[in-house]
């Protein structure tokens, strides 16, 4: 019995080194292939990232003297809802567009919501708009409380966060929420809690709107599980720091969400990320890939074999169609010939 579970326990280890060599590979082609979209990217990352700090030493030469509660409610609301309705503005300009230069980054060739019918979308956006008014009361709600239950954040002038805080506590941000929001992501497609999360799925093709269009429930959850990091770091994060964490946060579910993988996003120069593919997927089929900022949960669990293999099998056949395409041409010659 007990070479049979060391035997059972090398297989599952062997399965998981396998799973890590074949994430690293994945992550080196993906950098490959973004050619010089990959520069772009690098340059959208530094440039917010070295400008951050200047950026709070303004606003808070407006803020400065306000009380405690009010700053945190003003730089919460604002940076979750400004991220929100901007991501929105410059996606719906890209959508309305139509050029080829981004149209090529389109994920499927499904027709978008509004394509397909314009009375059904008008009720849609009115769905998402009372959603949203909705969700962000909650919020309004949460901050509150989260104050005057004694959560602490430093909110001085003194100590704006140095370039090396605000990368240390965003980084750790972004793994605490990726592991807490995979967890409660995986348990909220189980068929005992999917009537909250399917509200979310009545979006079967992603489109920036649908990022935080979601049950009550699931946004006080999702919402927790994006503030665990700050509150797990308590008064060594700063408010603006916070801040910062939050537009990240949000502009990275609205471009998981948008529809499109651009090749200059930001998000994707992050070591073994998820990308707007890899979330329609989960749309889509409604399977796996659960994660949020970066995949390894899904490969460590296994919940991404679909999506790999649903890919392996779609470049196979692009290469055959292909492959058709050459051979017929060469028919034709040889005819005409």
């Amino acid at each position: 019995m007990e070479a049979s579970s060391q035997s059972d326990l090398s297989i599952a280890s062997l399965a998981t080194i396998e799973a890590i060599d074949d994430a690293i590979q994945k992550d080196k082609n993906r950098y490959v292939r973004k050619g010089y979209g990959l520069i772009v990217a690098i340059f959208i990352a530094l440039s917010t990232y070295l400008t951050v700090p200047h950026i709070m030493l303004f606003v808070h030469s407006y803020l400065e003297g306000m009380e405690e509660i009010k700053i945190f409610l003003l730089v919460q609301l604002s940076t979750t809802n400004l991220s929100y309705v901007i991501g929105n503005i410059y996606m719906y300009i890209i959508y309305s567009l139509k050029l080829p230069f981004f149209e090529r980054y389109k994920v499927d060739n499904n027709p978008w919501p509004w394509e397909k019918s314009q009375e059904s979308w008008n009720q849609t956006k009115k769905k998402v708009l009372l959603n949203w008014i909705l969700n962000s009361t909650i919020s309004s709600l949460l901050t509150v409380g989260s104050v005057y239950g004694g959560q602490k954040f430093r909110h001085d002038s003194s100590s704006i966060p140095s370039y090396f805080e605000l990368a240390w506590q965003i980084a750790f941000c972004m793994i605490v929420e990726d592991a807490s929001f995979y967890w409660l992501h995986r348990t909220l497609h189980s068929p005992r809690f999917y009537h909250i999360h399917k509200k979310h799925h009545e979006f079967y093709n992603t489109i920036s709107l649908a990022a935080e269009y979601q049950h009550p429930i699931e946004f006080v959850l999702t919402s927790t599980a994006t503030a665990l990091g700050p509150l797990l770091l308590g008064s060594h994060m700063h408010v603006y720091t916070l801040g910062f964490w939050y537009i990240v946060r949000v502009f990275e579910t609205i471009d998981g969400h948008c529809g499109y993988e651009f090749s200059w996003s930001p998000y994707r120069l992050l070591p073994f990320s998820g990308s707007s593919e890899y979330h329609h997927y989960h749309h889509s089929h409604n399977i796996g890939n659960f994660s949020s900022f970066f995949y390894y949960w899904d490969t460590l669990c296994g919940t991404n074999k679909d999506y790999f293999n649903f890919r392996k099998a779609r470049n196979n056949e692009t290469k055959l169609n292909l492959m058709r395409k050459v051979y017929h041409l060469n028919q034709q010659k040889t005819k005409t010939s």
